[in-house]
């Protein structure tokens, strides 16, 4: 006997049936209370070549413990339209920006995946009109599974948001449908609800996407670690000290002569003293940590105090 329950129990994960279904389907179309990207992710794969609608009915989480801001009913009514879709595009921003949600190479080849579906037109996101808690998961055959239009598409409904533990991490309780007269009725409620809904992201505003998301975000901005390491080079070998400096030759009058490592040493000190407010000078024996310091102080004119052995008090 066929069993239409999904619990997410005895390794019947959601996420298997969805992926299971996708590959005979030729659109889909999501009604979900949250947005989940850890949802997305598990799906990803199956999704790429799929036409597929995602309303969204509250909010986007907010963190790694899957807390989330629920948009308040009477707060939402009185935002425009515009309104809705900038705080759509901030919550995602925080999303990216002040989470680890995207640390993972795996979530951020799933948002790759998600903004060039939007891009190419196979994925339009819009926000219900009003606060929707619902969950409902619709896929349409493709022709050569729809039986001669006796079947379709089906229907999944229940509890499972789009997100991780939703699609397989925790209990859940969600129905299969798959009869002819249950897939269309839920058609009919997708559709009423993605007429009245906000636009938030597709094809014809990519532009605004792109600017309201895409350019406040580290997406597709890290360096390679090539580029890291040069950095790294140039910060810890570098002279940018741009001030007139007095070096060891100056000072005394040409009895020091000027070596160019001392000289730089020199020139970073002062820099470190400019920018963090002090400095530590250390080397081996023998390489002028004394005359560098004197250098420095001499430079900065400021009150000095020497701790020394007693006898070496004399050669100060």
């Amino acid at each position: 006997m066929e069993n239409n329950f999904i619990t997410n129990q005895n390794n019947r994960f959601l996420s298997e049936i969805i992926n299971g279904i996708l590959p005979k389907c030729d659109s889909s179309c999501f009604l979900v209370g949250y947005f989940y990207f850890s949802g997305f992710a598990e799906l990803y794969q199956q999704l790429k070549e799929k036409q597929l609608r995602v309303l969204v009915g509250l909010d986007i989480e907010r963190d790694v413990i899957n807390r989330v801001r629920e948009v308040d009913y009477h707060a939402q009514m009185g935002h425009t339209r515009a309104e809705v879709k900038q705080n759509y595009f901030a919550s995602l921003v925080d999303l990216f920006n002040e989470t680890d949600y995207f640390d993972s190479s795996e979530k951020e080849e799933a948002f790759k995946v998600f903004y060039e579906k939007i891009k190419d037109g196979s994925l339009q996101i819009r926000k219900t009109k009003e606060p929707n808690h619902a969950k409902m998961y619709l896929f349409e055959n493709k022709d050569e599974f729809n039986e001669c239009g006796t079947y379709p598409g089906a229907l999944i409904t229940g509890s499972s948001n789009l997100s991780l533990s939703g699609l397989k991490g925790r209990w859940e309780l969600n129905a299969i449908l798959r009869g002819n007269s249950d897939y269309q009725e839920g058609k009919r409620i997708f559709d009423e609800l993605w007429i009245d809904a906000v636009a938030i992201a597709d094809k014809g505003s990519i532009e605004e996407f792109e600017n309201g998301v895409i350019e406040k975000t580290w997406f597709d901005k890290l360096y390679s670690p090539y580029s890291f390491y040069l950095r790294v080079l140039h910060e810890y070998f570098s002279v940018d000290y741009q001030k007139e400096v007095r070096t060891a030759h100056d000072i005394t009058g040409g009895k020091y002569l000027d070596l160019k490592y001392q000289s730089d040493a020199i020139k970073m000190s002062l820099a470190a003293i400019e920018n963090h407010n002090g400095v530590i000078i250390s080397d081996v024996v023998g390489l002028g940590k004394s005359v560098i310091a004197s250098a420095v102080a001499h430079n900065l004119r400021y009150r000095t105090i020497i701790i020394a052995p007693p006898h070496l008090v004399k050669q100060w």
